[in-house]
């Protein structure tokens, strides 16, 4: 079990970085109540400048419900005395604000009063609506127009832009004619490519690993194929049925898990369609290797000698030179799509900033960028003092462009800033969840606390999952995500 303390939502320290650990029934709401009310109450903040954060639309109506509620009920329990049927939750709040913070019962009763007046601007979104928000709210400190449309989707501008990418690098006479037949044979097309750059852009932090010779240029020596593929066209056109049966009678002195009839027959077919094509660059069939002469010496039997035809060496010399042209190839289709992903995105988003039009992964997007570019340096502290203090629950669900936004903003640790998430979910990656950013929050984390007791589950069942979980202090191997 771990050293982190259980947390004491009404004594903690409201300041500083505070990751919360909390599994699924440990009430994370309670407590995110408590610290709310705190924050009302003992700091003086209004309902505007608490800014809480939860992941779905769902989950921020039930939230903003369940701290309303509570806001009623402690003002109820101020002017009557009378504590909601059973929950410590409203007295031990306010018997410890009179205690040690000695606030009179009547300045909070003001406060709670204000609150519910005003609750209906309280600050609790999405992570796409505080993004909306930050950015409507401070347009000039963002450096976007005044005004920008949100739409659900963006699908139509998205394939605007691949199409643009492809008329402009692919189609007509933009590539020579072998990079042509490869990239057709690899199913390339606008509608794919317009999926590969989606998945790009919605994750812009992600690193791109390319390979290290992507950008060089190994010759492709048209001539030496085209001849070697006429050689051995040849050579089947005129033994076709010769060679594959010569073939399955050798089968004795070959290793039988590679080298089956169907298999053979089924290379004869596949040989059959190539040749069919007139194309050397045309697709291959992976059964087409087992008539060259390098995978019938790999794969004879021990002391055995492999079958040997004229037919077997020449189909070695074509399919050398295929693996060196598509080798080359393969460099520049990912030299392409290395294209695409940076012209492409960037259209994109110029096109919509000039439609004054913005999707949801947009609003991360530019938020992100306004707070990390350099540009505009005012803008978080123009969101830090419109929102003082923050709470961002299932915080598990943060994903990299997510947590570097309150980073920037809270990041000086001068200010309340609580995550409360269970990082055992982010194992999943839900909503793109990263366990990497919640263990890099950890390392930021001025004060670390969890909530140990599962209000949810049968003491059976939580006994037979400590028992499991316990018995191997590294069952989730990575190093600082540990069971409590």
């Amino acid at each position: 079990m771990s050293g982190i303390p259980d947390l004491d939502v009404f004594q903690c320290d409201l300041d500083g970085i505070n990751l919360i650990e909390a599994s699924a029934g440990t009430g994370k709401t309670w407590n995110i109540c408590g610290l709310y009310l705190r924050l009302l109450l003992e700091r003086g903040l209004d309902v505007q400048q608490i800014l809480v954060v939860t992941f779905t639309n769902a989950a921020t109506a039930e939230l903003r419900e369940r701290i309303r509620t509570r806001i009623v009920e402690t003002r109820n329990y101020l002017v009557s005395g009378i504590a909601p049927g059973g929950d410590p939750f409203v007295p031990t709040l306010v018997t410890g604000l009179v205690a040690r913070q000695a606030i009179a019962e009547d300045d909070m009763i003001r406060r709670l009063d204000l609150a519910l007046r005003t609750f209906d601007e309280a600050s609790i979104f999405t992570i796409h609506g505080f993004c909306q928000r930050a950015l409507g709210d401070n347009p000039f400190a963002a450096g976007l127009p005044m005004a920008m449309e949100l739409i659900q989707d963006d699908s139509d501008l998205l394939m605007e832009s691949v199409h643009d990418f492809w008329r402009r690098h692919i189609a007509g006479d933009a590539l020579p004619a072998e990079l042509i037949s490869f990239i057709i044979g690899q199913g390339d097309t606008p509608e794919s490519f317009a999926r590969l750059l989606k998945r790009h852009l919605a994750k812009p932090l992600a690193i791109s690993l390319w390979p290290d010779d992507l950008d060089a240029e190994p010759a492709i020596d048209s001539d030496a194929l085209n001849s070697a593929y006429a050689d051995v066209r040849g050579i089947w056109t005129d033994h076709r049925v010769a060679i594959a049966d010569f073939l399955i009678s050798s089968l004795g002195s070959l290793n039988g898990t590679t080298y089956k009839e169907t298999s053979v027959r089924e290379g004869a077919t596949q040989w059959d369609e190539l040749f069919r094509t007139a194309d050397p660059l045309a697709p291959l069939g992976k059964h087409l290797r087992l008539y060259r002469d390098s995978t019938l010496n790999e794969r004879k039997k021990k002391a055995a000698t492999p079958p040997s035809h004229p037919f077997f060496t020449a189909a070695e010399s074509f399919l050398a030179l295929r693996e060196t042209v598509d080798g080359a190839l393969v460099l520049r289709r990912l030299r392409l799509i290395r294209s695409l992903l940076d012209e492409a995105g960037v259209r994109l988003r110029a096109s919509k900033q000039a439609r004054r039009v913005v999707s949801f992964d947009d609003m991360l997007f530019n938020v992100h960028d306004r707070l990390t570019n350099g540009s505009y340096p005012w803008l978080a502290a123009s969101l830090k003092a419109r929102f003082p203090a923050a709470l961002i629950d299932e915080f598990q669900d943060t994903d990299p462009v997510q947590y570097e936004i309150f980073h920037k903003i809270y990041g000086a640790k001068d200010t309340p800033l609580f995550l409360v998430g269970d990082p055992k979910e982010a194992i999943y990656s839900f909503r793109h969840a990263d366990l990497h950013t919640y263990l890099r929050a950890r390392q930021h984390s001025t004060q670390e606390s969890s909530l140990v007791a599962n209000q949810r589950s049968s003491r059976e069942l939580l006994a037979a999952l400590n028992g499991l979980f316990t018995t191997n202090p590294s069952v989730f191997m990575l190093p600082g995500l540990d069971y409590h």
